[in-house]
């Protein structure tokens, strides 16, 4: 592992195939999500998806429109926030394997992606889509979720991951048990993007209280 001045390190594979590098491997995952952004950002994902039940669904608002925003609206938020509160505070590290979380997103973005996709392809041809399948697609991109959220908590040793997966799995089931479909997806994605979200954001908050920005040079010059 190499770190530059500004902060930087690069965990190489190569680096991490002795016990002591895999254990600076499990404490680098960790210290990088200690700030609840990762779990701010999926609660912030289904929290849109839920909205989009809610509206386009239950309310008869179209939100077609607004279904590909989302996605990019919610990578724009968590990227802007890292940038502003958290690399100022403790630097950044990139690992050149792939992370826990780059796995999350890559595989909620691949699932987004599939599903527009889809939908774009029924909308051309002037046709709805299957009343069951955007149900399943959904139930798909929640238990995608959860597994990759029990990954991370293995790697990490954070057990609110663990905890996360077991919220969003139970609800998934609980909503298959519903028998309105769109209240039951309500179910699924609306609770556990919310407990997502709280947690992302008091995590957050401690995060800035345990490390409060520093005071640059100029200040001290200027002072």
């Amino acid at each position: 592992m190499s770190v530059t001045d500004s902060g930087r390190g690069d965990l190489d594979n190569r680096d991490l195939q002795s016990p002591a590098a895999a254990d600076l491997q499990r404490r680098a995952y960790r210290a990088l999500n200690e700030d609840g952004l990762v779990d701010f950002s999926v609660g912030l994902g289904l929290s849109f998806a839920a909205l989009y039940i809610g509206l386009d669904r239950l309310a008869g608002v179209d939100m077609a429109a607004w279904s590909g925003f989302f996605p990019i609206l919610v990578v724009l938020v968590s990227r802007g926030l890292r940038k502003r509160f958290v690399y100022p505070r403790i630097g950044y590290a990139r690992v050149r394997s792939a992370s826990p979380a780059i796995l999350l997103m890559a595989t909620l973005t691949l699932l987004l992606v599939a599903g527009l996709v889809v939908m774009t392809i029924y909308a051309r041809r002037g046709l709805r889509p299957p009343a069951a399948l955007i149900p399943w697609m959904l139930r798909v991109f929640a238990l995608a979720g959860a597994w990759t959220l029990a990954l991370m908590g293995r790697r990490t040793g954070l057990v609110r991951f663990n905890i996360h997966a077991a919220v969003i799995l139970v609800a998934a089931l609980a909503s298959a048990a519903v028998r309105n479909t769109d209240y039951g997806l309500l179910l699924m994605l609306g609770l556990p993007g919310l407990a997502l979200l709280v947690t992302g954001l008091v995590c957050f908050f401690l995060f800035l209280r345990r490390h409060p920005k520093p005071i640059s040079e100029a200040t001290h010059a200027t002072s």
